[in-house]
Parts: structure tokens; C-alpha cells; sequence
């Protein structure tokens, strides 16, 4: 037991510097203990059981402590701790307990938190002190917190005014608090609905009736460097609640946004385990440069969206147009995100947690035709390269092929039929996940703290990923002046895996090649292109990557109006990655005892084995000092920010090689000869590279009498990327509004239009995410060889491969935007809509120089780009009865035109993609088709690409020549736009019905018009001659076996390998419609009525089951999903079935 002392006296200095000290370290100290020492309910739920006969008051009191967390308190000539008692209690408050150890006794008792304080009964020698009152005392407030309409409103936040002591309404609305004051007031709240203050009144029981914002026009919307409320906002701004996120059951933050925002296209190319997704905010804004949004967690800039948790996400807000993102300058050309993490509040406690288990299907899978139908086909496609003449079985003798079955039974290592796919690919993969999410605090000092765990496995064998995620997010106010945040977060990913992903050879593998014997052991397969041997023996490639980042900030008030803060955010990044490939040997399956001398896999003999190591580490360092104000005069409204904000980074990578490695079984660099380790070479070898930022800024807000707005804003940054005559750029912005329905002439049609207003803004915004040290005469090492007589010399030699040009700056997107915001029918339905127009200048380019200055194309500010585009989102909500239902839906389209680029044609994906003056980005560039030439009579009257292509072969129109005519020809003149490759007329939107305690949610998403292309390794068959033709080619292709009228409907051209480079070079005959509509969620779930639980902890119990892109409707052929366009070449597209629970305690 403690003891105050007696008498006062000065706190020693040292003592004051440690508390101060405390507080700001308690970031790395906090634990679960202390959330549940800070609850103010520990006095009502702890239940003490006594029983003690003519014992001490001493022991009773010591008893007390032991069997709990409260702690006595007192002066020793208060208190006869002598005195004999007798007490039996049996799950008793402690109110019970003291009630019954001190009746009749001179002494008094006092309760604060865990702290119990006996003193004499006598008048108070401080008549201000507060006398505590035990508040197991009091008899509780109920209450039930509902809307207009009487639907309860779960989670509502309810505490007794001017205090920390709080709670949360269950999930239907009820709640039961104790006061400290029977005569306070309760302070109600509810994301969505107005704040009320309820009188007590001595009353025991409450009905509590919110009134909702009118469409959330009062919701707070984060926006750069500050706040403002939905209605306010005058730029073009998204906001996706954090509840949305979670539901969607998602690994990454980036495909939880696929079709929840207009104007934000969202595309990916597989669902290997742990993947994001690409993110694209009103199309593209530059040519060569990165187009991905900057994306900011509680105002710092991150490098990407999915290093934070879905789970730790308050809400998302995405900045648009010009006057929403200019306040962030030269990085927000491309748009902004903005992710606020999630916070404690003020005298409300909770634990909570959430986990899921998921399996995961290929929402298509191409079938490959098995060992007979292959030995027909490759006869077909050598008969009809030789003329077809008698021998129609050159390969493969008919008997062979009649007999095959029997062969094969006999002896399945000579005779094949192997089936690689069910070999090397799991029907389906797992993973689960896990969050803890704490919160509670006080005026003082308010700690949220969210730990995740997510593992997930793949649809192969030796492949695995996992991540651990931690934040602590702390608000700490010291006075009314003076407070601060200290926040951290943590994110550990590892991932395991072969040294390839088998995806692709698992599927097309030929059947008649085996991978193994029959015995177990590794066979050669197709001249030791073996996948499942590279699968399971060839080595691994793990990456570990460790994230640290957080932020520290300090406030000061000096009046109400007026706040300034400095915030400093550090971030560290650390890479380790290590791949060893083995040397895998193979012997015949007639040789069990590995006698002869070994063949080697593809890539894998002893010469190739080999370990790579990287190290990488980043750190990134932003300070701010910012300085908000906000006042109101009357009917003017003016709030603002100015600041100064400093971005540093720095970059650095060690890649190291070992080569020829004597044994498979010693994975460390020392194991290598030593003249036999190199640094890595290429794209991810040694290097290092910095750049930083130094930026002004500001930003005014006017309205008068909430109807008519004004907002201008200006940036000035400074790039190091850039020479220092040339790296500063201003980049301004301003924007109108008009409430039109806060004229007096528009009150006659509310509540049929309940909100109306109509904006407009013009901004500019930079871009200079190229490099580096685009303006320096950058000097590259290397070692080359040099001629000394008869020797041969290495010598290590630097060149500037650069030609610099020093006035090289900034690209600038200039935009410029129209809105309307409408709620109508008491804001049951909402519509957004937007029209904007964006163009590039100044694009940063590679320029076309003669091979012969010896240079690479230096990179200058030369191109342009024109983009429109349109966005509406439409949402209606309504409840009939205890029915409750809401629909969204969104649509939108952008289209970005190539402006003057001095001629430069700028090619891609094998010259298949084309951006130039006048097309659109990355249109598809090639033949035009006339379909399957049908006959020798056609062939010989038509332009072809050479001699080998005959009936069955793809025909192509002669559009040009080299005097822009035809010219009976067809060459690369030929080529020309085919079509866009970009994604158009995407859409949108959820749908939510809640009965009772039931919830169902749908979510979908999808692209009205895209051309696809059908690439080579989805339909050529023998790709790489010998990889199995697909079931799709093989029931519809141009065959000599058919009849006229069967081939003059089939799909694809005939077998042919002489004829394969004038079938398969880009046309348009292998571009299909992409379009497809995507069911991403459906989710049901029922949470457990609240009054099951008793006292067993719990507040909220909900059990739900989720699928995610569970269904498709396309119009594509079977075994390809419509996401996994272009290079498809890995990991499958998944769909996700999930068993989830969220509790709160």
C-alpha cells in the first residue's frame, strides 16, 4: 500500500522533465495494459468476492489489492488500520465492499479511476476541491439513440459533457452510462448526423433522436493542410468512408478503390498474394514520366498507397482537379490522395478485433487439349508447311496415335499424356487475416493502436506471403495552448518464392513431354524446359521488407482563431532480397540409378549456379511548419493556411553476384569462388541517388453567409532535379461556388431540392518525376577491353553517355473544371457531376539526335497532351419500415490526346503501342485485317507479307505505300491506328440493405468499351513449337479437314509455322471486345443482438461471409479474365471467398 506524505513541498525540476519526457515517448511504451487501466468503467465491472472473519482492517485492505487494480490511499492517523472487521461478499462492486468496511466509521472515501482515497471525516481544508462520488452509487442512464426515422444508431458516441467519462451505443442504440453529475448534460454524436447536447434533468431513462446532415453536407473532409465540411468545398473532391474500405475484405488499400470513385480507374494484372493495384486519377498526365497519383497518410508523403493497413483508415479523400491538389504543387499533377488513419476520442474505450479466413479460386482457367488431339494437330501444322502432300503423319505415324491409350498405359514414361496443369497448380489457395484495433483516452492525452497479421499462400507450391502492421497514433493536449501528435507505424512483408512463377508453362506445357518419371524423379521434358523441376528444385528468391515511418508534431494556439504547428515526419525503408539458383540434373527414365552422365534443366546446369543479394534502403525526411486560421465576421467566413514544408530523399542499393557455386546446398556469398563475385549488373545493380524539395505555399478561403465561395491557392517549389536557374515554379489556383439553393428565390422548391450549388476552378499543378539529374553531365563507369600489342587489357573507363541539357524544368498541367453538387427529396438522392478539361506542357521527352554525336536522346521539355473528361456519381438512400436500403453509382470518361511532340513517335510493348501528335496515349498501332484468305485464287490476286502465306492465313488491307497510296505491298507502311488501349466508359457503385440485425452488400465495377488484346501465349498454338494448343483454338480453326462453309466461320487462321509472322504480327484481327461488368463484393453478414452477451465482454458481435469478383460477364473467350490484358504471362486473376468476424469488447 502507498502512503501520501504529510506535508507538501517544491517537485524537484528533474521530476517535471521526466513527465514531460513520458509523455512524448508514450508512442513506444504503450501496451494493452494501460487501454484497459484507462477505462472509467474498471469500478462497475470488477466484481470482489471476501470473506474474512475478525481480521484487520490492514489485511482486508491488502486483500483488496491483490485481487484487483484499485490502490488505497491515505494518512496514517486517518485510518484505524487495527480495527477488526468481519466482511463475506460475493461478487460485489467495490462501492458494496466499502460501504459495508466503513459504516458507521469516521471515515470517508473517495473514487478516482483505480484510486481510492480514505480520509477523516471532517469538512474539506479545500473548499474547491471536488469530492468524487463512487459510481457504483448511482443508479445508471439508459437511453436509445435513434434518427428520424427510429432506426437505431450503432456506435453512437456518448459522453457526459466536460468530462472523459463515456461510451457507445450497442447495436440498437441502446446504451447505459453512470454520471459523475446526475444534473449533466450527454453529449451525442454520429458520423452523418448533427451533434446534440441532452439536458439529464435527474432522468433515468433517454430518447435520443439525431438529425441527419443533410447528405453528409456536414461531413469533415480533409483536404490539404486542413479541413472544411462537404458543403464547403469548391474544388472537385472524393471522399470513400473507411468503412467502405473494410468491407470490401481487401489485402491492399488500392483495390479496395476498383469502381468506388468516379473519375479513378483502377486496373491490375493478377492477384498474386500480397499485389496491389495501378491507380490512374482522371487518365494520364504526362508521356514518359509516372501518371500515379501522390498519395499522403495523415498529410506526409508515402510512396505507396498500400503500405498502409485497410484497417487503420479513417477515411480517403481524393483531390481532382486543379484548385483541390495545387496546395501540393509539383507533385500533384497527377492528383492527390489524401489517407486519414483512424483516431481515439475523448472518454470512449474500446478493443476491438477483426479476422478473416479466404480461399482463392482463378476466376478463369484455360483449358489445353490432351496427348492425341496434340499429335494430330502438330501433324496438321508440318503437313501443311510441306505442301500437303500424301504424308499426312509426319511427325507423329498414325498407328502411334491410334495406339496411344494402350502405349501409354504400358509405359508412361516412353508414351506420355501428362497433365502439367494439375501437376504444378493448386485448385484453389488460403489465407487469413487478423487485426486488434485499441482505443480510449482522456482530454489529456487520447492513443489509438491498430496490429495486423495477414498471411496468404499461392496457387503453387513454395510461395508465401506475409505481413505485420502496427500503428499508434497519439493526441496529446497539455493545455488549452499547447498540444501535439506523436504517431508510428510499422509494415514487415515477407515473401517467399520459387525462382519463376510456373503460372504460364503449368498451363500450355505439351502433354506428351513429362516432367517426371515414374519413379519421382525429375525428367527432361522438352529439351529440359522443365517448369515443374525449375518449381520444386531450382532455388527460391525471398524479399523481406521492413517500413517505418510516423510523424511528430507540436501545436500551439496563442487565440482561438489561430494555430500554428511543426510537424516532423521521418520514413525508413530497408530492402533485403536474395535468389539462389540451383543446378538441377536429370537422367533418362531408363537409367534409375544415375549411371550415365546427367543432362541439365534450361538455365540450371553447374555453371549457372548462382546467388544474388540486395540490400536497398531509402529514407525520406518532411518537415513542415504550417499556420491555419479560421474566423467568422457576422455573415464572412474566412479561413486559410500558409507554410513551409522540406522533402528530402535518399537512395541506395548494394546488388552483389556470386557465380558458379560448387554445391546447391550452401546459399551464402562466401560459398562462391572468389573471382567469381560481381555487382550485379542491369537495372538493379549498385547505385545510389538523392533529390529534394523545398516548397511555400498558401491557401484563402471566403464565403459569405454560406452561399457564395471564393478559394485561391499558390505554391512555389523547388526541385533539385532540376539546374538551379531553372527549378523553381509557381503554381496557382482559384475556385468559385454558389449554394444556389440558399437563395431566398429557391425556398419554395425545398426539401424537393434540398441542396444546390454550382462550382468552377482553374489551377496548374507540376511534374518532374523523370530522374534524377536530368541537367548534369553524368559520367557512367564501366570496364571494357583494350588492345596493348598482343595482350588483351581490362581497364575500368567512364564516358558521359548523356548529353545534358541544363534548362530542362518542370512539366505543367494546367485544369480546368465545372460542377454540380444536387441533393434532392430531403437529400435522399445526391448527384455529382463534373466536366473538366487538362493539358500537359513542357513534357518531359527524350528528343531524337543522330546515333553519330555519340549521345543518348538527351531530355528535354517538348511535348504537349490534351485531356477531357466527364464524371457523375448518383446515390439515393430511403427505409421503408425496418427495411433500410442505399444505392451509389458512378460513371465516368477521360480521354488523353497527344499535342505537338516534334515528331518523335514514342513506341512500346514491342512497337504495338503508339503515342504521337494527334492519336490518343498508347493507342494500339498495327495491320488492318480482311479476314482468312479462303482460297489459292485469293491468295495469289491479293498483297501479301510473303510466300508462305496460303489459304487459311490472315489477309490484310494495303492502305499505304512509300507515296502514301497502296502499292500492292504489305510492309510497315501498312500499319497504322487501330484503336485506344486504355480503358473507357468505366462505372461503378454499391448497393446496401440492412433488416434488423441482417446486412447484405454489393459492390461492382466495370469498363464499357476496351480493346483487348488476344495475345500469343492465350491462342498461338506450339508457341515456341512445341507448347499445347488451348481447347479454344482447337475447335475453331481454318483446316484442309473442314468444309468451305465450316471454314468460312471458324475464328483463327490455319496450323502453319512458315506462315506464323504473317498470322501473328499485331493487327487488328486479334483485338476483341474487353468490356465486362465485375460483381467485386457481396457480403452478408448478421450481428448478434446485444443483450445475448451478458457480461461476457462483449458489445458487438457480427459473423458475415464475402466474396470478392466472384462473377463476371464478358464477352471474351472462356479462360481469360478481361483484367489481365496485355503481357499476360503470371500470376492468375482470383476470386476470393471469405469467413469473417468482427467483435468489439
Amino acid at each position: 500500500m502507498k502512503k501520501p506524505p504529510k506535508s507538501g513541498g517544491n517537485v524537484p525540476l528533474w521530476r517535471i522533465n521526466y513527465e514531460l519526457k513520458m509523455k512524448f515517448s508514450l508512442l513506444f511504451f504503450l501496451t494493452i495494459s494501460f487501454l484497459v487501466q484507462a477505462n472509467s468503467s474498471y469500478a462497475q465491472r470488477t466484481k470482489i468476492s471476501l470473506d474474512k472473519e475478525n481480521t484487520t482492517l490492514r489485511e482486508v485492505l491488502d486483500a483488496i489489492e491483490s485481487k484487483t487494480e484499485f490502490k488505497f490511499f491515505y494518512h496514517t492517523d486517518a485510518v484505524n488500520l487495527a480495527r477488526r472487521v468481519t466482511i463475506k461478499t460475493k461478487k460485489a462492486t467495490i462501492g458494496e465492499v466499502l460501504r459495508k468496511l466503513f459504516k458507521g466509521e469516521e471515515t470517508s472515501y473517495e473514487l478516482d479511476d483505480r484510486k481510492i482515497l480514505l480520509r477523516r471525516n471532517e469538512k474539506s481544508a479545500d473548499p474547491e476541491r471536488k469530492v468524487f462520488v463512487l459510481p457504483d452509487e448511482q443508479e445508471p442512464v439508459t437511453g436509445k439513440v435513434t434518427d428520424e426515422s427510429g432506426l437505431p444508431l450503432a456506435g453512437a458516441n456518448i459522453v457526459e459533457k466536460g468530462t472523459v467519462n463515456g461510451t457507445q451505443t450497442d447495436f440498437d442504440g441502446n446504451f447505459s452510462i453512470i454520471l459523475n453529475d446526475p444534473s449533466a448534460e450527454l453529449t451525442v454524436s454520429y458520423i452523418g448526423f448533427e451533434t446534440q447536447d441532452v439536458p439529464v434533468n435527474g432522468q433515468k431513462s433517454l430518447a435520443v433522436i439525431l438529425q441527419e446532415s443533410a447528405a453528409g453536407l456536414e461531413e469533415v473532409v480533409v483536404i490539404g493542410y486542413g479541413t472544411q465540411t462537404k458543403k464547403d468545398l469548391t474544388g472537385s473532391v472524393s471522399v470513400i468512408d473507411g468503412a467502405a474500405v473494410e468491407s470490401r475484405s481487401v489485402t491492399n488499400v488500392s483495390n479496395a478503390l476498383q469502381g468506388a470513385v468516379a473519375g479513378v480507374s483502377v486496373t491490375r494484372s493478377g492477384s498474386a498474394p500480397g499485389s496491389g493495384s495501378n491507380i490512374l486519377i482522371r487518365g494520364v498526365t504526362t508521356l514518359q514520366g509516372a501518371s500515379a497519383p501522390l498519395v499522403l497518410v495523415d498529410n506526409v508523403p508515402v510512396s505507396n498507397i498500400d503500405d498502409v493497413n485497410p484497417d487503420q483508415i479513417e477515411s480517403i479523400s481524393i483531390l481532382k482537379d486543379g484548385a483541390a491538389a495545387s496546395i501540393y504543387g509539383s507533385r500533384a499533377a497527377a492528383g492527390v490522395v489524401i489517407i486519414t488513419t483512424k483516431r481515439a476520442k475523448s472518454g470512449v474505450f474500446s478493443l476491438g478485433y477483426s479476422g478473416e479466413y479466404m480461399v482463392n479460386t482463378p476466376t478463369e482457367l484455360r483449358g489445353t487439349v490432351s496427348a492425341i488431339p496434340y499429335m494430330r494437330m502438330d501433324n496438321e501444322k508440318s503437313w501443311n508447311d510441306n505442301g500437303n502432300g500424301e504424308n499426312e503423319f509426319p511427325l507423329w505415324p498414325q498407328d502411334l496415335i491410334e495406339n496411344y491409350p494402350a502405349l501409354n498405359a504400358q509405359n508412361p514414361d516412353q508414351y506420355p499424356d501428362f497433365d502439367w496443369r494439375s501437376l504444378i497448380l493448386r485448385k484453389s489457395s488460403s489465407g487469413y487475416r487478423h487485426n486488434i484495433t485499441m482505443s480510449g483516452g482522456t482530454e489529456k492525452l487520447k492513443t489509438n493502436i491498430n496490429v495486423g497479421y495477414e498471411f496468404q499462400d499461392a496457387l503453387y507450391n513454395h510461395r508465401d506471403w506475409k505481413r505485420y502492421t502496427a500503428r499508434v497514433n497519439n493526441d496529446i493536449k497539455i493545455s488549452e495552448k499547447f498540444g501535439g501528435n506523436v504517431d508510428f507505424a510499422l509494415k514487415i512483408t515477407k515473401d517467399d518464392q520459387p525462382v519463376i512463377d510456373p503460372t504460364s508453362r503449368a498451363i500450355q506445357s505439351g502433354p506428351i513431354y513429362a516432367p517426371i518419371w515414374q519413379d519421382g524423379r525429375i525428367a527432361e521434358s522438352k529439351s529440359g524446359d522443365n517448369t515443374y523441376a525449375r518449381l520444386v528444385d531450382g532455388g527460391f528468391s525471398s524479399s523481406d521488407s521492413y517500413l517505418i515511418y510516423g510523424m511528430a508534431s507540436v501545436w500551439y494556439k496563442p487565440i482561438e482563431e489561430l494555430k500554428i504547428s511543426v510537424n516532423l515526419a521521418p520514413n525508413f525503408e530497408f530492402n533485403k532480397y536474395k535468389s539462389f539458383n540451383r543446378a538441377i540434373p536429370y537422367w533418362a527414365a531408363t537409367d534409375p540409378e544415375q549411371l550415365a552422365a546427367p543432362g541439365y534443366i534450361s538455365n540450371h546446369n553447374e555453371a549457372q549456379r548462382r546467388l544474388t543479394e540486395r540490400r536497398a534502403n531509402t529514407n525520406t525526411l518532411t518537415t513542415q511548419a504550417l499556420v491555419n486560421y479560421d474566423k467568422s465576421f457576422g455573415n464572412n467566413n474566412i479561413s486559410g493556411v500558409i507554410g513551409y514544408e522540406e522533402f528530402s530523399n535518399k537512395f541506395e542499393r548494394l546488388s552483389v553476384q556470386g557465380n558458379e557455386f560448387v554445391s546447391n546446398d550452401y546459399p551464402f556469398l562466401n560459398q562462391a569462388p572468389i573471382d567469381k563475385v560481381f555487382n550485379e549488373t542491369g537495372g538493379s545493380g549498385t547505385s545510389f541517388s538523392e533529390n529534394a524539395y523545398s516548397s511555400y505555399f498558401g491557401r484563402l478561403e471566403y464565403n459569405y453567409d454560406n452561399t457564395y465561395y471564393l478559394q485561391g491557392t499558390v505554391r512555389r517549389d523547388g526541385s533539385s532535379r532540376f539546374g538551379k536557374d531553372y527549378r523553381w515554379g509557381t503554381f496557382p489556383s482559384v475556385s468559385l461556388g454558389w449554394v444556389i439553393s440558399n437563395e431566398g428565390f429557391m425556398q419554395s422548391l425545398d426539401p424537393a431540392i434540398s441542396f444546390l450549388k454550382f462550382r468552377t476552378s482553374y489551377g496548374s499543378l507540376g511534374n518532374d518525376r523523370l530522374g534524377n539529374y536530368l541537367y548534369q553531365s553524368v559520367l557512367q563507369f564501366s570496364d571494357v577491353l583494350l588492345a596493348n600489342g598482343s595482350n588483351v587489357e581490362a581497364v575500368r573507363a567512364a564516358a558521359q553517355r548523356f548529353l545534358a541539357i541544363e534548362d530542362v524544368t518542370w512539366e505543367t498541367t494546367t485544369s480546368l473544371n465545372f460542377g454540380i453538387d444536387l441533393n434532392m427529396f430531403n437529400s435522399r438522392l445526391s448527384l455529382t457531376a463534373d466536366y473538366f478539361k487538362k493539358e500537359t506542357t513542357d513534357m518531359l521527352l527524350d528528343l531524337s539526335i543522330p546515333s553519330l554525336s555519340g549521345y543518348d536522346d538527351p531530355t528535354v521539355n517538348v511535348g504537349s497532351m490534351d485531356s477531357d473528361g466527364w464524371e457523375i456519381a448518383l446515390g439515393w438512400k430511403d427505409q421503408i419500415g425496418d427495411w433500410r436500403y442505399s444505392i451509389t453509382t458512378n460513371f465516368f470518361d477521360s480521354q488523353s490526346i497527344i499535342g505537338d511532340v516534334r515528331g518523335k513517335r514514342i513506341f512500346e510493348y514491342d512497337d504495338r503501342l503508339l503515342s504521337e501528335t494527334g492519336v490518343e496515349y498508347q493507342s494500339w498501332y498495327g495491320y488492318q485485317s480482311d479476314g482468312l484468305f479462303q482460297t489459292q485464287d485469293e491468295v495469289d490476286a491479293s498483297p501479301v507479307t510473303s510466300d508462305a502465306v496460303g489459304p487459311g492465313d490472315i489477309k490484310y488491307k494495303d492502305i499505304s505505300g512509300p507515296e502514301g497510296v497502296p502499292d500492292g505491298v504489305i510492309n510497315e507502311l501498312d500499319r497504322t491506328v487501330l484503336d485506344g488501349s486504355l480503358p473507357r466508359y468505366q462505372y461503378g457503385g454499391t448497393f446496401n440493405l440492412n433488416y434488423k440485425n441482417f446486412d447484405l452488400g454489393l459492390t461492382f465495377q466495370g469498363v464499357g468499351k476496351q480493346s483487348f488484346y488476344l495475345a500469343q501465349n492465350y491462342i498461338r498454338p506450339f508457341l515456341e513449337t512445341w507448347l499445347s494448343p488451348s481447347f479454344e483454338y482447337a475447335d475453331s480453326y481454318w483446316s484442309v479437314y473442314n468444309s468451305a462453309s465450316q471454314n468460312q466461320s471458324v475464328k483463327y487462321p490455319r496450323l502453319s509455322e512458315n506462315a506464323s509472322s504473317n498470322n501473328y504480327r499485331f493487327s487488328d484481327y486479334w483485338l476483341v471486345d474487353g468490356s465486362y461488368l465485375r460483381i467485386k463484393n457481396l457480403t452478408f453478414g448478421y450481428t448478434l443482438p446485444s443483450d445475448i452477451f451478458g457480461d461476457s465482454g462483449f458489445s458487438k458481435l457480427r459473423i458475415y461471409i464475402s466474396g470478392n469478383d466472384i462473377f463476371t460477364f464478358d464477352n471474351l473467350i472462356d479462360g481469360i479474365d478481361p483484367e489481365q490484358n496485355l503481357r499476360f504471362s503470371g500470376y492468375l486473376i482470383n476470386k476470393s471467398f471469405l469467413l469473417g468476424v468482427k467483435a468489439n469488447f
